[in-house]
């Protein structure tokens, strides 16, 4: 009993090492975080998805409102990944993924072209504005 203790232990103890490693890793790479997370909001997506479908809602409509709702953050994180200093551009960018998270799935066929637009005027200014320098 006692040699299986000891061995639960040091199992214990290794894993609790090899964890730590991996949480200091996803600390120090970025990339990896938002691969993490990202993967469990795709999964969320695909449930709403899907029992919007079963519902006899119109899914078109959400899927493309949850395409360019990553292509906002992708362009954020790209902004402040490349040193933006441009504190208004961010600004706008988040205000505009806010606005646009807010829109309804019923509206979202009219306005979405603006958002668009707007998306390809961001991505203009950020390579524009936004340059990586160490």
């Amino acid at each position: 009993m006692k040699s299986i203790l000891k061995r639960n232990i040091v199992k214990f103890i290794v894993w609790s090492l090899l964890l730590f490693a991996c949480y200091r890793y996803v600390q120090q790479y970025p990339a990896e975080r938002i691969a993490i997370t990202s993967g469990f909001q795709v999964m969320i997506q695909k449930i709403q998805i899907t029992f919007d479908g079963l519902l006899n809602h119109n899914t078109d409509a959400m899927k493309s409102k949850f395409d360019y709702e990553k292509a906002y953050d992708e362009l954020i994180r790209i902004a402040e990944g490349n040193w933006c200093n441009d504190v208004s551009l961010l600004g706008e960018m988040k205000q505009t993924l806010v606005d646009f998270k807010a829109e309804s799935n019923a509206t979202i066929a009219n306005t979405l072209p603006g958002y668009i637009r707007k998306a390809n005027e961001f991505k203009t200014r950020v390579s524009q504005q936004c340059k990586k320098v160490k």
